[in-house]
């Protein structure tokens, strides 16, 4: 039976789920998830990211390459990473990323504000009354946008340096 079609965004927006057992050990991995985010967004917009243990969630503007086409060197580059710095094999993520369309500026705020608020999409109001203390990275209303002009010739030459610092392999 054949998988159901990724549903397409007529304004380009997602709210994206990945899921695994251990996605993180270290902040450093964080990090590195977060430049290789970066850098496959750079014709695109990263609203907000939300990073767990087991769970990302992200709120983007698809770039050029569509979706799909963006997000798989993401998971792919991140993978390979996890698995050599870890040394380990198989697959890091449980299944394909998840992706929801958003079409209102109304719903990217929502997802943004429950990015903030550690709450999933889909649930108004968070069920626990106790704040418990997990390991998480949030950005706020991050936008991560880069425009080929002029003006932006310095951004240019920083993304080669960070691209430099890099191990090959991610590349």
């Amino acid at each position: 039976m054949a998988r159901k079609a990724r549903e397409i965004s007529k304004s380009g927006n997602y709210y994206i789920t990945l899921k695994g057992d251990e996605l993180f050990v270290t902040d450093e991995d964080k990090k590195m998830f977060v430049e290789i985010l970066e850098k496959n967004f750079a014709t695109g917009i990263v609203h907000g990211y939300y990073l767990t243990k087991s769970e990302i969630r992200l709120v983007v503007k698809e770039g050029e390459k569509g979706i799909s086409m963006t997000m798989k060197p993401v998971t792919t580059s991140y993978a390979r990473y996890f698995n050599r710095t870890h040394e380990r094999e198989g697959k890091l993520f449980a299944d394909r990323f998840k992706s929801e369309p958003l079409e209102t500026d109304e719903e990217i705020e929502e997802c943004i504000k429950n990015l903030e608020n550690d709450t999933p999409k889909k649930q108004a109001k968070p069920k626990r009354t106790a704040p418990k203390k997990k390991d998480v990275t949030k950005v706020k209303k991050t936008e991560i946008k880069i425009e080929k002009t002029e003006e932006t010739k310095p951004i240019e030459e920083k993304k080669e340096e960070k691209k430099n610092k890099l191990p090959s392999w991610l590349l």
